[in-house]
């Protein structure tokens, strides 16, 4: 459902324009509405990590995730507002923890990295993909070939951290420190705590937005 005026009056244009069907133009409306949603969530989250000095860790932060959730899945609010809220708040935060973890020095770095990795290998095995009732994984191979993937994005993850760790990069060790937080982050999300999370996210009542 849309709750945007500005993406019913692009999806009405539209269909004017193109002779769409009113049951396509509700379709397209909320598509529209989900895009600026989305563009707006990395927008906004980009914005407040530039303000922290932390951009290049949540640059990190995103990466990570967007590859392991069209891969691995995992849980996430039935609301693109709160999925923004989330986002927003959840990865400028990590790359602030990965500031302050990454002053103890590469010990402690390579710790954290081989314990995150170590934890998303064997999270990957026993429950990615982690499908949802709205888009169920429905064949067998596209389930094998999704948990491939999230081995693959794991692997490349692991290849990074190592990359990272041989840089003399200003922050390459605040980005080692955000890649390992991400694979924690991607495990938590998908297992039962996760899936807990977001029905509690659900449940905050939020005022809808109508007439943007």
């Amino acid at each position: 459902m849309s709750y945007l005026a500005f993406s019913k009056s692009a999806a009405r244009f539209l269909t004017e324009k193109t002779g769409l069907s009113p049951e396509k133009e509700v379709v397209l409306a909320y598509s529209i509405e989900l895009l600026a949603l989305n563009l707006g969530n990395i927008l906004f989250t980009l914005l407040l990590a530039a303000l922290l000095g932390v951009l290049p860790g949540v640059l990190s932060c995103l990466a990570a995730a967007f590859l392991f959730r069209h891969t691995a899945g995992g849980a996430h609010s039935n609301s693109p507002w709160r999925c923004a809220a989330v986002t927003i708040a959840v990865y400028p935060a990590m790359a602030l923890l990965a500031v302050f973890l990454s002053q103890y020095g590469q010990t402690l770095t390579g710790v954290l990295a081989a314990a995150a990795l170590l934890t998303g290998l064997v999270t990957l095995a026993v429950l990615a993909p982690v499908d949802s009732p709205a888009a169920p994984i429905i064949s067998p191979h596209r389930r094998k070939k999704l948990k491939v993937l999230s081995f693959a994005v794991l692997a490349s993850v692991a290849a990074a951290i190592f990359f990272f760790r041989r840089s003399d990069w200003l922050y390459a060790p605040q980005i080692q420190v955000c890649l390992a937080l991400s694979v924690l982050w991607v495990s938590f999300m998908l297992g039962k705590p996760g899936h807990r999370l977001m029905c509690l996210v659900d449940r905050i009542k939020i005022r809808e937005v109508r007439n943007l």
